[in-house]
């Protein structure tokens, strides 16, 4: 079955050409082309779901929906309205918005100048942090780029990225996102000068940075963490729940089963070993955290992404 998101992005409803490869499909119309990246190969930090752009017809619209990841949309030119809860704002050429996970939103383009947009869906364990670091979260949806084309340059490099890269086309969209996000953060950054990164960030960043350098580490603890950034657990802990959405603990395990699904994916170490490259003394806990975080077994894990 192929993504809802993609198939009802089309302003026409009609898809009238599909290409797949075992790394993405795409779909075009006469107005829209979308890629959705099945590569399973997944960066724990940051990773990319889809890309697309679409010159809208007069009055298209999309939603009432929610998503399980991030979405932003830059509009190259026209308008349109976006409504998230009960916020309606009239958007227009240089301006974009953020849909954020498990937030209903609503947009439409304008009758008489529909907007033509450009879109990337994403998610990752610190795509929440750099979205924060440029002022974006689901109260603060709307943005207007002031540093030139180069938003809209990444973003169109995109969407023609399979079109233009044989062997690195998901190294080069990877590079892309990062791109994406780091002028974000810097428009922002420029605007309010010292103002976007607040102080409480920098432990973030500290936190994180040493659990991705050290996660092998078997005496990973949160109370070990806490003393290395120089914070109390508790209020590291607040920290991670506030810009994370998530506790130390469970971003030490995610990440580190991040990594084991890599692993399985791309070598044939014996599950045990995998265990213990990840920081799992005990490969039945090892065992006892995927499942509960993936729903499948190691194992079982494997076997599928094999096939």
């Amino acid at each position: 079955m192929k993504d809802i998101d993609s198939i009802l992005l089309s302003p026409t409803g009609d898809i009238l050409e599909i290409t797949e490869t075992p790394w993405q499909q795409t779909y075009t119309d006469d107005t829209m082309k979308v890629i959705h990246i099945m590569d399973s190969g997944k960066s724990p930090d940051l990773y990319m779901r889809y890309c697309g752009m679409s010159a809208c017809e007069p009055g298209h619209s999309f939603g009432p929906a929610m998503r399980d990841h991030y979405v932003i949309h830059y509009i190259f030119r026209g308008t349109g309205t976006l409504q998230i809860g009960e916020n309606e704002y009239r958007l227009g050429a240089g301006q974009g918005f953020l849909l954020c996970p498990n937030v209903v939103s609503h947009y439409k383009a304008d009758l008489e100048d529909p907007w033509e947009y450009a879109w990337v869906g994403f998610h990752g364990l610190n795509a929440s942090t750099y979205l924060s670091q440029a002022g974006l979260d689901a109260d603060h949806a709307v943005f207007t780029y002031e540093r030139g084309d180069t938003l809209k340059n990444c973003l169109v490099d995109m969407v023609n990225a399979y079109d233009t890269y044989k062997y690195g086309t998901n190294l080069k969209l990877q590079s892309l996102l990062y791109l994406l996000l780091s002028e974000l953060i810097e428009d922002a950054s420029e605007k309010s000068p010292g103002s976007r990164l607040p102080v409480q960030h920098r432990y973030i960043q500290k936190a994180v940075s040493y659990i991705q350098m050290n996660y092998m580490q078997e005496d990973l603890t949160v109370s070990f963490l806490a003393d290395y950034v120089g914070l109390d657990r508790s209020y590291l802990c607040a920290l991670f729940k506030k810009y994370l959405s998530t506790s130390p603990q469970n971003y030490i395990s995610r990440y580190r089963i991040n990594r084991a699904c890599e692993l399985l994916e791309q070598t044939s170490y014996p599950i045990g070993e995998i265990a213990h490259m990840i920081g799992y003394k005990d490969p039945v806990v090892f065992q006892k955290f995927f499942k509960n975080i993936t729903g499948v077994s190691p194992r079982g894990y494997r076997k599928e992404a094999l096939h």
